[in-house]
């Protein structure tokens, strides 16, 4: 990206028969993947490789790829340094995390409910991915760098 100055998905479009793409199968042939980024942005890279998931990252960081998809809050992403490109057509729905719990726990403690509003809107890609690459690179607990994440925004004291 930085080589390129690639700022958006449709920048690609300026180097489409100079870089190999790393995607898995199912993103490939995918309308909300690679078939619908050749129609929104008039793409038809070079050459797309087909792999497994597992492999995207080994072949990015040997250089076998120039791009790959992949999850945009990845821990990875932050190890590797890849940029994450900005879809300004909104092909991929965003990816926001939502709290998830049985009903009968939410009555028996509404508080939990305003408590986790609180998070609505704050917890940015940049931010979850580095709280991704502290847990799964930096070998920190989830509940540590969480903790330490609602300290700075003064959702909670120390």
């Amino acid at each position: 990206a930085e080589r390129y100055n690639l700022e958006t998905i449709g920048d690609l479009k300026q180097v489409e028969d100079q870089i190999t793409a790393g995607f898995t199968l199912e993103f490939n042939d995918r309308q909300d993947g690679y078939q619908g980024m050749k129609e929104v942005y008039d793409l038809n890279l070079g050459e797309v490789r087909t792999m497994d998931p597992g492999l995207r990252q080994g072949a990015i960081k040997d250089g076998s790829v120039d791009i790959i998809d992949a999850y945009a809050t990845s821990g990875y992403m932050v190890d590797l340094n890849l940029k994450v490109l900005e879809d300004p057509e909104n092909l991929f729905p965003p990816y926001q995390g939502a709290p998830l719990m049985r009903q009968e726990t939410l009555d028996r403690y509404p508080e939990i409910k305003d408590a986790l509003n609180q998070l609505g809107g704050k917890i940015t890609g940049d931010k979850m991915r580095q709280m991704n690459y502290e847990v799964d690179y930096e070998d920190r607990s989830p509940e540590e760098v969480a903790r330490e994440y609602l300290v700075s925004e003064g959702l909670i004291e120390e």
